[in-house]
């Protein structure tokens, strides 16, 4: 998420989706791999197999279970974190 967004919202890392504002995948894993779109990614199942492998299953599961949603439409709300999260990242909203 980069400040280019309105509030109230969150984005879901799913590899395969587009690198963002903020391209952190291409640091993490050099080489030649087709990231796709930087916002939106690669556009269908078969382009999986152009990112490391270690995300394919997770570009995979974008496709196959996901239906490929772009952005989708959803309500949330805000809980609190469960503590066995907190108690290991040490991250807690103030």
């Amino acid at each position: 998420t980069g400040d280019d967004l309105d509030d109230n919202h969150f984005d879901l890392e799913i590899p395969g989706s587009g690198v963002g504002i903020f391209d952190g995948c291409s640091k993490q894993f050099p080489g030649s791999y087709t990231w796709g779109q930087t916002y939106g990614g690669v556009s269908q199942r078969s382009d999986c197999a152009g990112l490391p492998s270690v995300l394919q299953p997770g570009c995979y599961w974008r496709f196959d279970w996901f239906m490929g949603a772009d952005n989708p439409m959803i309500s949330f709300k805000q809980v609190s974190c469960p503590f066995v999260l907190t108690s290991i990242t040490q991250c807690v909203r103030v």
